[in-house]
């Protein structure tokens, strides 16, 4: 099965609404260390698969579901990842680097490590994720949800709309020793980190 030609043919089904190629939807999957780049895999649907070690820069991957799915050390900067569901997947070191992920999911999603510096993220969704140590530099957050979210050194530095984001408790501190912190605490803790 060759897995790259597999997304050419979402591709084509994408760009020719849907009258050539085939939609992409893959269960449990091995797909790691794909290359592909510049092209438009919008409503993709790939969950519970490993795609761990991939260079996905550059794509058009709006509107996909990635739930539980793992993307590992993957560098997916420079995507459009809007309105895309990361729901219980691994993004722990990913480089997520000037994406625009307006109303994304990331929900029980581990992002630790992970690089999403420069990223628009407004509306984006981290209940419950594991953000610690993601560099969150220079994002725009406006109207983000961090509810639950664990947040041992995360860098908001330069972040954009850090007055709206909505919680009503993350997690600060260490993985060994948590601090919970809610209301007012929360935006005075955000604007200085």
């Amino acid at each position: 099965m060759d897995i790259e030609n597999m997304f050419l043919k979402h591709h084509q089904w994408i760009q020719s609404d849907g009258k050539t190629g085939e939609k992409l939807e893959i269960v449990k999957g091995e797909i790691s260390e794909l290359h592909i780049t510049g092209v438009n895999l919008s409503c993709l649907e790939i969950v519970e698969s490993n795609m761990n070690h991939s260079f996905l820069t550059n794509n058009d991957m709006s509107d996909c579901y990635f739930l539980s799915t793992s993307f590992d050390e993957t560098n997916l900067s420079e995507s459009i990842l809007s309105k895309t569901v990361f729901d219980y997947a691994s993004l722990k070191h990913s480089n997520m680097r000037n994406c625009v992920g307006i109303k994304a999911s990331f929900d029980d999603a581990d992002l630790s490590f992970a690089d999403l510096s420069g990223s628009d993220l407004r509306r984006a969704s981290f209940r419950r994720a594991n953000l610690s140590n993601a560099d969150f530099s220079d994002v725009d957050l406006t109207s983000a949800i961090l509810d639950g979210a664990l947040l041992y050194g995360t860098s908001f530095k330069g972040s954009k709309g850090m007055d709206e984001v909505s919680a009503q408790y993350i997690f600060v501190g260490t993985e060994e020793k948590p601090i919970r912190l809610e209301g007012d605490d929360i935006s005075k803790w955000l604007n200085t980190n």
